[in-house]
């Protein structure tokens, strides 16, 4: 009899290991799916989306799939926003359903549930290779931007930004930080000297790229774990030092000051303006009244705004724009009552948190767009289904 445990026993870590392979490779395609000449050549799409319909077919074929409650709400969610979609369509005859919202909305769900079907036989090892993988991938794609863009010299003083995809490329890389930051190498401790090594090019490629909602979101992150509870110590005092060292840098040196507060927190534009300063969104938000007049219910349909929460209103109205504003946050509200002792539900807090200010700022974030923000969808089934969070 103990012999057939035993045998039961490889044969269920052969199928854990299978899945957790499966999904650090749909990681890894996703994010290399970003490398410039791939992107150039419309090529991403092709490329990561194969790998999880794969392993959503070897999810069925070898194993007995659990559907959570909370899985049966979000969805049932989504199914009212359509309904509502489908009224407000009869009624004003406004495009919605090729609305970019709504695919990256059904896309997030399914990589959430993804992650319920395979989290709860993931261990923290299996986390560690699935979240290495993404930051492997992330840092492969990191170093041939900074050798195509960045290289060969550019004008750090210039308004024009280097790589113009960098909105997308920044949260990927802000992603790969915090993992970094997170995750400890007990038995190859040459590996923590070498992700140092990483975290600060990684760094400094978020500054050369400008996209200042990620930086910002960044730095708020960063206060956020200093001055937050439960996360570890040690991380804490480093950041600590760390911030208390780059902010007297700054305040002592005056060019150094200049070029980071003036070309790259306000990318060269006249501070006196806060339109200037925004990039414009100033005044793009300030057309939401004018936009949203005698629409409330209802929407205008189909149009990119620059503020997610503003354009899902504008787009389906104040009750179908507040369900999808309700299920994308969903991750972020929830994440902050995570046990943040665990290594991967603190990651998960910082990269939600980075999300949700990214997505003041942009259209699409938490969602999308593409591959931008599956690894929060992700990681959060996962941790849903390994039941690290107390559910109500």
């Amino acid at each position: 009899k103990e012999m057939l445990d035993n045998q039961f026993e490889i044969i269920d870590e052969k199928k854990n290991r299978g899945f957790m392979l499966l999904v650090a490779l749909a990681c890894f395609l996703s994010n290399i799916s970003q490398l410039p000449f791939l992107v150039s050549a419309g090529m991403t799409q092709k490329l990561n989306m194969p790998m999880w319909i794969v392993l959503l077919l070897y999810i069925f074929l070898k194993k007995k799939i659990r559907v959570f409650y909370s899985t049966f709400k979000i969805f049932f969610a989504i199914c009212s926003v359509f309904v509502l979609i489908l009224l407000s369509s009869i009624v004003t005859n406004n495009l919605y359903y090729n609305s970019s919202v709504l695919q990256c909305l059904i896309l997030s769900f399914f990589i959430y549930c993804l992650g319920t079907f395979v989290g709860e036989q993931f261990s923290d090892k299996d986390l560690k290779i699935v979240s290495m993988s993404y930051v492997i991938s992330a840092t492969i794609v990191a170093f041939s931007i900074y050798v195509e863009y960045f290289s060969v010299g550019f004008d750090i003083t210039s308004r024009q930004y280097a790589y113009a995809s960098k909105n997308s490329i920044s949260q990927i890389i802000f992603t790969a930080i915090v993992i970094l930051m997170f995750i400890h190498f007990d038995k190859f401790r040459i590996f923590n000297l070498l992700k140092i090594v990483v975290i600060l090019f990684e760094v400094i490629l978020l500054i050369f790229l400008k996209s200042r909602a990620t930086i910002v979101g960044f730095a708020i992150c960063l206060l956020y774990i200093i001055l937050g509870k439960q996360f570890n110590r040690k991380i804490k005092y480093l950041l600590m030092v760390v911030v208390v060292i780059g902010t007297l840098a700054l305040l002592m040196n005056e060019n150094l000051f200049d070029m980071f507060v003036g070309n790259i927190l306000f990318a060269g534009r006249n501070a006196s303006s806060l339109d200037s300063l925004t990039s414009g969104r100033v005044s793009i938000v300030s057309e939401f009244p004018t936009l949203i007049e005698g629409h409330w219910l209802t929407g205008i349909g189909s149009l990119y705004f620059e503020c997610f929460p503003l354009s899902c209103i504008l787009q389906f109205g104040i009750i179908t724009g507040s369900i999808i504003i309700g299920i994308a946050y969903l991750p972020v509200i929830k994440s902050l009552k995570l046990d943040r002792t665990n290594v991967y539900s603190s990651i998960l807090v910082i990269v939600c948190i980075g999300y949700g200010i990214n997505s003041i700022f942009e259209g699409l974030a938490p969602i999308g767009p593409g591959v931008k923000c599956y690894y929060m969808w992700l990681m959060y089934g996962i941790l849903f289904a390994r039941g690290i969070e107390k559910y109500a």
